[in-house]
């Protein structure tokens, strides 16, 4: 990585890692670029967080790192999400009274630990006030709909590109824990196994607790516009689904209301078209307030 960076005469971005629940879940991000002071009201660079499908990892946003208007402008932030990448799907060891509370608490860890990685990312990385665009494509989608409910609204917007959100029938759920099964689990790939361990991961939520979630994201959305609604000249939106099927469109205008989100069509690669997903973002930057907008 150093090599194709130093021939683009660019820094390479570094690897660094966040522990959630015992979960060592590895992120790519180009912070070394940027000083610590920001700029002349001690405000630093937007950031953008990256959610890749259960068939990527981290390193397949390498073009964003590479592209030099999206590194100047955004504080990128590319995580791997557990099971993908350097991330494993390894239950922690340390089962002790806290973790056993902990779960208690927040149901499973891998599920509690998936949603909140943003947020913890983003900590790591120096957050404070900064406007934050989140990108999530396919299984993606879920975690990114888990990690909005710990964002401030009214600077972090989320962008779904061809999310992932379709309940699955008995027997595709039935073949992954097969799959994941202490028996079975050694005869085949680890990212194969990772992938059923994600969709099982996601399985509860695309379910019984799928329209809770989406109460809950259009809850937050509405109390921001409630308290500052007279902000926001075109409104506020901050959820946008992109390329969402038909079918999961009236699932969710069913659970919301039809003028909640923002469902827009979409024929963008986010893996190889970064400056498309950089226009779709600049785009929806009317539904932001003037001083939070990427411009």
């Amino acid at each position: 990585m150093d090599k194709e960076f130093a021939a683009l005469k660019m820094n390479a971005p570094l690897i660094d890692s966040i522990n959630i629940r015992g979960y060592n879940i590895k992120y790519i991000s180009n912070k070394k670029n940027y000083t610590e002071e920001g700029d002349q009201f001690g405000k630093k660079k937007p950031y953008l967080v990256l959610l890749h499908n259960s068939d990527k990892n981290a390193a397949c946003f390498l073009n964003y790192f590479k592209n030099k208007t999206l590194a100047n402008k955004f504080h990128i932030i590319a995580i791997d999400r557990i099971g993908f990448g350097n991330t494993t799907f390894k239950k922690p060891e340390q089962m002790n009274s806290l973790f056993k509370q902990e779960e208690k608490e927040f149901g499973n860890i891998a599920d509690y630990a998936s949603g909140i990685a943003v947020k913890e990312a983003l900590n790591a990385e120096g957050q404070h006030m900064e406007e934050v665009r989140i990108v999530a494509n396919g299984s993606g989608g879920m975690a990114g709909l888990q990690a909005y409910l710990y964002e401030n609204i009214s600077f972090s917007k989320l962008f779904l590109f061809n999310p992932d959100l379709s309940s699955r029938f008995f027997l595709s759920k039935f073949f992954s824990k097969i799959i994941v099964s202490p028996i079975m689990v050694w005869s085949f790939p680890r990212a194969f196994v990772s992938k059923h361990h994600d969709l099982l991961l996601a399985d509860e939520y695309k379910d019984e607790k799928f329209e809770k979630l989406i109460k809950n994201v259009q809850f937050s959305e509405n109390r921001e516009a409630t308290d500052n609604g007279y902000m926001y000249p075109k409104g506020l939106k901050s959820v946008f689904f992109l390329g969402l099927s038909k079918n999961e469109k009236e699932r969710i205008t069913k659970i919301s209301g039809k003028k909640s989100f923002v469902f827009q069509a979409n024929d963008v690669n986010i893996y190889t078209g970064p400056e498309d997903v950089l226009k779709t973002i600049l785009a929806n930057d009317v539904y932001t307030l003037q001083f939070n907008r990427i411009k």
